[in-house]
């Protein structure tokens, strides 16, 4: 019962804050035009600011685990060429195809990693999940060019693709963050007070915008479709990617670092991605919105799993 109730604690607050941001919108206080901008922003400056903040001030070093890193990868990169041969078999449009692979492959890592491990390890270290972005993020945004370009016939370009992933602000943040911490460069105190105050607020804007955003009123027409992907982005692919950590022997953060990379929702950006690129950008939409939604259950489920099975405290 303990573990039952330590687990609604940790789920809890994403559900509050997304329902918040749906009621604000349900009761016209701000509009879907306005979440959308406020979204960019907090993904543009708040988050980056907050991933910079967290491995700044982690202890590095024992945070880089070169075999939960190297594991986090591989298996990104197995799912993603299992999905682009087994996807296209069962969805003959290239359009539905490559936005059903990115819904199950690509993950809101940053945004529910951190809430998660914070909402968990209250006073812990959390450098293992804010060093892994530093890696998982570009991973993410290098596969999703290169399955949108293959999707819609196109020619692959290696020197665009770093450039995108470059500009990728989370990518920037990491990087400095990663930077800062290995050259022991120390920041005054009053600055790195006033970065973890602004960083602090950027989990929940960020779900408050991600609830006001959320939009369920075409579901029926693809209800096939995301039925497949969010079976296999928040219970198949979670459930094999921690057990198989387990296995390797992983506890505690890294575990669930490993959950959340695996089991969080579908990326945010991965909808305006998916339209930009030739992909059915109705469906990524949908995708994020259902995902989002139903994370909040099969999360609670796996962190009361691990809980009970003694791999996290």
């Amino acid at each position: 019962m303990q573990n039952l109730i330590l687990s609604f604690s940790v789920v809890f607050p994403l559900f509050a804050y997304m329902l918040l941001g749906f009621g604000i919108r349900k009761m016209k206080l701000l509009d879907a035009r306005i979440f959308k901008p406020l979204n960019g922003m907090i993904f543009q400056v708040f988050i980056p600011i907050m991933l910079f903040v967290d491995v700044y001030e982690s202890d590095f070093k024992s945070s880089v685990n070169k075999g939960l890193f190297l594991y986090a990868a591989v298996m990104v990169i197995l799912l993603f060429l299992l999905l682009c041969a087994a996807v296209p078999r069962f969805v003959r449009d290239k359009k539905d195809a490559s936005v059903m692979i990115q819904g199950i492959y690509r993950s809101n890592y940053v945004l529910f990693g951190v809430s998660i491990g914070a909402n968990l390890y209250k006073d812990g270290d959390l450098g293992v999940i804010a060093a892994m972005a530093a890696l998982i993020v570009p991973l993410f945004n290098i596969l999703a060019v290169i399955l949108f370009e293959m999707f819609r016939g196109g020619r692959v370009k290696p020197a665009a693709v770093v450039m995108g992933v470059l500009k990728n602000p989370l990518v920037g943040a990491g990087i400095l963050g990663i930077l800062f911490a290995v050259l022991n460069i120390r920041l005054p105190a009053l600055v790195v007070d006033t970065l973890d105050n602004i960083g602090s607020m950027a989990s929940p804007m960020a779900l408050i915008c991600l609830g006001g955003m959320l939009s369920f009123e075409s579901l029926r027409k693809h209800r096939k479709k995301l039925g497949a992907v969010l079976l296999g982005r928040l219970i198949l692919v979670p459930a094999a990617a921690v057990a198989v950590a387990a296995a390797l022997g992983y506890r505690e953060v890294e575990l669930v670092g490993i959950l959340a990379v695996f089991g969080s929702p579908t990326a945010v950006a991965s909808a305006p991605m998916a339209q930009s690129m030739g992909g059915n950008g109705e469906l990524a939409g949908e995708i994020v919105a259902t995902s989002s939604a139903a994370c909040v259950v099969t999360m609670f489920l796996f962190i009361w799993a691990l809980k009970t099975l003694g791999w996290v405290s």
